[in-house]
């Protein structure tokens, strides 16, 4: 069995259907590859996708907002330059600037 962010990885056929496209990546900490790299890193890494903006839940992206009930707000990822808009930060769903970024 492989996860399926392992499969679009190692399957180029897979990607084609995004090849042009602004993509964006809704992740939590549990979001990780087989060898636990961290699913946003993997997709920046690889030079036929665009990856535009991410989406991070409760607990922030890579699991650094561990505050309970904590709300918290939208960054640019210092790796990969691209927006890290927060679903619980001052919106709990992505408004239609958030949605502009992406494909």
């Amino acid at each position: 069995m492989k996860f399926g962010i392992d499969r679009l990885i190692t399957e180029p056929a897979l990607r084609r259907p995004l090849a042009g496209q602004r993509l964006a990546l809704l992740a939590h900490p549990a979001s990780v590859t087989a060898d636990l790299t961290h699913s946003l890193d993997a997709l920046a890494a690889l030079p036929d996708l665009n990856l535009t903006a991410a989406f991070g839940p409760q607990h922030g992206l890579r699991g650094d907002k561990q505050d309970n009930m904590m709300e918290s707000p939208d960054f640019t990822d210092p790796a990969h330059g691209i927006p890290v808009f927060s679903l619980y930060g001052e919106v709990r769903r992505p408004t239609d600037a958030m949605m502009a970024s992406f494909d």
